[in-house]
């Protein structure tokens, strides 16, 4: 039963009852009106009663409780669990900036305040904001146009969205998701980084004039590794003697213990470069070259960091040129994926393959040859548009529809037309019977019906009874 009373015998009423579970609650009328405090106390009592008998879903009164929570306060909650869940500082930090200004942009305080249309509304906005300039694809100067945000981010964006409104209703602090079947954009349109993979020859000039980086770009392009774990690799990673690389879980993208199978350049190289006295948890390379060194390193070997298509060499570009070296020297798909450690076999082959004209005529070279001596002989000197040669039928309607490949038997005579009943002269074969039935449909009479006169031919009646 719930009672009402003064905390010290002033203030507000303070309502104390029972809940559904039996946990004792307590609760402010704000008011010093005694029997408004009661009639609080009687609804909550009622509502008690409800819950008990299954008549309240309890599930539903702490969504109704939750979706009047700042938005600010759950933010916090979700990013936490983020970082207990081990994710990257970095994505964290990204994801909080991304829904903090989604908050703002659309003026939502509370859960019940983020709906598709809203959501939708921020995300078509961000196609028009500026970002920062960038260099132009076909030279070396800082493009003037303003950019705006790519499909990409905006992507990135509604993952962010999604990915929270998911945890709220993993927690019970919504009942659905309202903005799941929010649409991607689409990034094939409009995609802002095209990197292309350099060719061996380029790999070859680069390694050779980068000096001290030459072991790093080595490494890199040929075991595809990226550059957060080329920079956290240590000689504990590196199995010489099995020629394999291990990529933790703690430092990878995939958060699983991958190896990676070295070719003996790779090898011999590391093995050359550890230093004497070094320790299993020292680092391979001390230091990793910038994006304004690789540049340096290109242009000294002579690398045009853009090519005629706009598309760029950096240094995730080293990753993409080891899955195009997999795929030139016929490795399978399946090895190139095991090798460059992807989840989807199609970004091993979207992404990370870049073939060029001259691969596709060496792979075309390979197809072989199925025309024979005798089909050579035969098609020689004739072209599609040729008329029938003297081995073809003589019916137009018949050579047209047979291949200039087939030719017609050495003893086959043309379809000449004879007279009805009469054999071919020269002992040649008897007519076919759809000749034959050409011949008597030429020559029917009218049709009899039983129990009916003589009709006329043009009455389709019946069936017809043919009369030599």
């Amino acid at each position: 039963m719930a009672t009402v009373f003064k905390r010290n015998g002033k203030g507000n009423w303070i309502v104390q009852w029972f809940d559904h579970e039996g946990a004792r609650r307590e609760k402010s009328s704000r008011t010093t009106d005694k029997r408004a405090a009661e009639r609080l106390a009687n609804k909550l009592e009622s509502e008690v009663m409800l819950r008990r008998e299954g008549i309240i879903d309890p599930a539903a009164d702490r969504i109704a409780e939750h979706s009047s929570c700042p938005l600010a306060v759950l933010l916090e909650e979700y990013l936490d669990d983020l970082r207990h869940r081990g994710c990257n500082p970095r994505h964290v930090r990204t994801v909080e900036c991304q829904l903090k200004r989604m908050f703002e942009d659309v003026e939502a305080k509370r859960l019940s305040d983020l709906d598709a249309v809203r959501v939708q509304r921020h995300l078509r906005a961000l196609r028009t904001v500026p970002v920062k300039q960038l260099r132009d694809s076909a030279s070396d100067e800082m493009d003037k146009e303003v950019r705006t945000i790519g499909p990409r981010t905006i992507n990135a964006v509604r993952a962010a969205v999604i990915a929270f409104l998911n945890w709220n209703v993993r927690t019970e602090r919504l009942g659905s998701n309202p903005c799941q079947h929010i649409p991607k954009v689409d990034e094939s349109r409009d995609k802002r980084v095209k990197r292309r993979a350099l060719t061996e020859e380029e790999l070859k000039r680069l390694i050779a004039s980068s000096g001290p980086r030459a072991t790093f770009y080595l490494v890199a392009a040929l075991t595809g590794l990226r550059m957060n774990e080329m920079a956290s690799l240590t000689w504990d990673d590196v199995d010489v003697v099995n020629e394999a690389i291990l990529v933790r879980a703690s430092k990878g993208k995939a958060k699983r213990d991958d190896w990676i199978a070295l070719s003996p350049e790779v090898t011999e190289a590391l093995r050359e470069m550890r230093p004497i006295g070094a320790t299993r948890a020292d680092r391979v390379f001390e230091t990793s070259p910038t994006t304004r060194t690789f540049s340096a390193d290109l242009k000294r070997a002579g690398i045009a960091e853009y090519d005629e298509l706009g598309r760029r060499v950096d240094r995730h570009a080293l990753r993409t040129t080891t899955g195009t070296l997999l795929a030139q020297s016929g490795v399978t798909p399946q090895q190139a994926q095991r090798q460059m450690r992807h989840a989807d076999i199609s970004t091993t082959l979207r992404h990370y393959t870049d073939l060029r004209l001259s691969d596709q005529a060496k792979a075309a070279a390979k197809l072989p040859s199925v025309r024979t001596d005798q089909t050579l002989s035969e098609t020689d000197g004739s072209d599609i548009g040729d008329q029938p040669s003297d081995s073809t039928p003589a019916e137009p309607q018949h050579w047209p529809q047979q291949s200039l490949h087939v030719r017609a038997p050495s003893d086959a005579n043309a379809c000449d037309s004879v007279p009805n009943g009469e054999q071919r002269s020269g002992g040649s074969k008897p007519r076919s019977r759809a000749a034959k039935r050409d011949v008597l449909r030429r020559g029917a009479r009218g049709f009899q019906k039983a129990g009916d006169r003589t009709r006329t031919g043009d009455i389709q009646l019946g069936k017809l009874t043919f009369y030599h």
